[in-house]
């Protein structure tokens, strides 16, 4: 029998927080290569994905990327940021644990599967990322060349991403008991 799940005052807490330190690890900028810098806030979410699942990830990227937006000038991409991330966080977190923090923790998953469904989260969400902002760009500049040059920027944030959360998520994961 399957029961709805609801957010309880515990969730709201936790994605509040979430949403923030999303927030933080965007505005933390990596140099990368000549002149180019990555954030870590699909670090942050793609690591949330794996150790909390869809529910929180997508809440927290939701949040905290468009307030990321919000606070840092960046409004015209406020809603864009909000929708794409948050699915993102979703798609990381449902394809990696579940939908729901405890779902996967009666699970007998094995740490070699747990990073191959980890790794095809991450692939999966940057993909949605790099579709949606690709849109988001073209929108907000009216100019598809702009977007187009947009893409490598996008792609190098997402494997950094993806690299910081497969080192980082599964051992957080069993630390964290989840």
């Amino acid at each position: 029998m399957n029961v709805i799940r609801k957010l309880n005052v515990r969730d709201i807490v936790f994605v509040g927080m979430l949403a923030a330190m999303c927030t933080i690890a965007t505005t933390i900028k990596v140099p990368f290569g000549v002149g180019a810098m990555v954030h870590l806030g699909s670090a942050f979410l793609y690591t949330t994905g794996i150790i909390f699942g869809g529910v929180y990830a997508g809440l927290a990227g939701a949040i905290g990327s468009a307030f990321y937006d919000i606070v840092m000038g960046f409004s015209p991409y406020t809603l864009w940021s909000f929708v794409i991330k948050g699915i993102a966080g979703l798609i990381v977190g449902f394809v990696a644990k579940g939908l729901w923090p405890e779902a996967s923790r009666n699970s007998k998953m094995t740490g070699a599967q747990l990073m191959i469904r980890a790794f095809f989260a991450c692939v999966l969400a940057a993909l949605w990322t790099l579709a949606g902002y690709i849109l988001a760009w073209w929108y907000v500049t009216g100019s598809l060349a702009t977007a187009i040059a947009n893409i490598p920027s996008s792609l190098m944030t997402s494997s950094a991403g993806l690299i910081v959360a497969l080192i980082l998520g599964p051992r957080l994961r069993k630390i964290i008991g989840q």
